[in-house]
């Protein structure tokens, strides 16, 4: 009888080799990826999301490593963390000023906001966060298929492993929808309550996840059809932004997210992994306590650092669309009940992902973090629907 996964001891696995650039052969220019869902397939097979297949080359600084806590380059990186990782001056935001905040977010393409879950609400949510990872660990006890942007080991994607794509179907993700502390936030932002929901997931990096994932935006849309040339997405008002909940307090050493401030309007290209300057690695979120909010503009540069602690880091999320923005991200991912015990604000902001009464959100509660088992499990359930069902239901998705 196998052994059930647990996150007790979970991660730093020594037989996962480094993903550096030896064994992850597609080489990338940049990181820049324009096509953002309409990429196409990866020269190899990578476990990451379409608008990230600009991912796939790796971290080539610890090719030589071996993934175990005390190994001396690990130890090395571990050291210089702890000495200097972490945005100078962060400023985490009260979320009794929302002003203050959205002022920080335009700035800068992101702001972190403290105590925006109450212990009641982290303590749920971390259950549902964990009860996720062990699901996505069920078929991955060594943590060796990854997932997420770039499809590193040791890293895994809730939205990305869920072959629904999202995680309406929980409760505690459908709880972090319409928060108090963080609704004012969003209409500041957005300059209006008519926002909606876009879908919900977030990522894990596990211990021993001892790569740089490259600098990237997330794309979730095709260029504007601009005649002249002039106007490109970069040029307007945040179109989509995510909101992230650590629920674990964010260290040096535990992967928190790097953001490079003030880059959501940059034209530049993006610096691939090699490329980076050390400030920009360094450039990250912490410290910030868990159950603090990151409202993160998906265009600006951000991407995941080494976790070298022994602390499993997971960050659900929930992702917002501008009233005036729709994509085909936009996916029907929650059940109907589900939505009807939303607050009326937030059953009208879910409008666009909530399913039919009585329909099946196909793929809901299924996680795995190979794509090939993902989507063998979706498609049984749409043959089981017949042929004009499933028709119908991927039309409308």
């Amino acid at each position: 009888m196998a052994t059930k996964p647990s996150l007790e001891g979970a991660g730093w696995n020594a037989d996962v080799p480094p993903n550096g650039f030896f064994n992850r052969p597609t080489k990338i220019a940049n990181n820049d990826n324009p096509g953002g869902l309409s990429s196409s397939a990866a020269e190899i097979e990578i476990e990451t999301t379409p608008e990230h297949m600009n991912l796939v080359s790796g971290d080539p600084a610890c090719a030589t490593w071996t993934r175990v806590y005390d190994d001396p380059g690990v130890a090395r990186l571990r050291d210089h963390l702890a000495a200097h990782n972490g945005i100078k001056g962060l400023e985490l935001v009260s979320p009794d000023d929302p002003k203050r905040a959205a002022e920080l977010f335009h700035r800068d393409g992101f702001v972190a906001v403290r105590d925006a879950l109450d212990p009641g609400q982290l303590a749920r949510m971390n259950v549902a966060a964990n009860r996720a990872v062990l699901d996505l660990m069920e078929d991955d006890h060594d943590c060796s298929a990854g997932g997420g942007a770039g499809g590193l080991p040791h890293r895994y994607s809730f939205g990305g492993g869920s072959a629904s794509r999202h995680m309406l179907h929980v409760d505690e993700w459908c709880e972090l929808i319409d928060l108090a502390t963080t609704a004012p936030i969003l209409a500041e932002i957005f300059g209006s309550s008519d926002y909606v929901v876009g879908g919900a997931g977030g990522d894990i990096a596990m211990p021993g996840a001892i790569e740089y994932q490259g600098l990237h935006s997330d794309n979730m849309w095709s260029e504007l059809p601009d005649p002249y040339g002039k106007i490109t997405m970069r040029d307007v008002p945040v179109p989509v932004l995510t909101i992230n909940f650590p629920m674990i307090d964010l260290t040096a050493e535990n992967g928190p997210i790097r953001q490079i401030p003030g880059t959501h309007r940059s034209r530049a290209p993006i610096p691939n992994l090699v490329d980076e300057p050390e400030w920009m690695k360094l450039s990250t979120v912490c410290p910030a306590p868990a159950g603090t909010a990151i409202f993160r503009d998906i265009r600006a540069w951000h991407g995941g650092t080494p976790n070298v602690s022994r602390d499993v880091r997971a960050m659900p999320n929930v992702e917002y669309y501008a009233p005036w923005f729709r994509s085909e991200g936009i996916m029907r991912c929650m059940p109907y009940e589900k939505w009807e015990n939303l607050s009326p604000h937030a059953q009208r902001i879910s409008r666009m992902v909530v399913c039919d009464k009585g329909e099946e959100v196909v793929g809901a509660g299924y996680l795995n973090p190979r794509r090939k088992s993902r989507e063998a499990f979706k498609q049984k359930q749409l043959e089981a629907m017949g042929e004009k069902a499933a028709r119908e239901y991927l039309a409308r998705l």
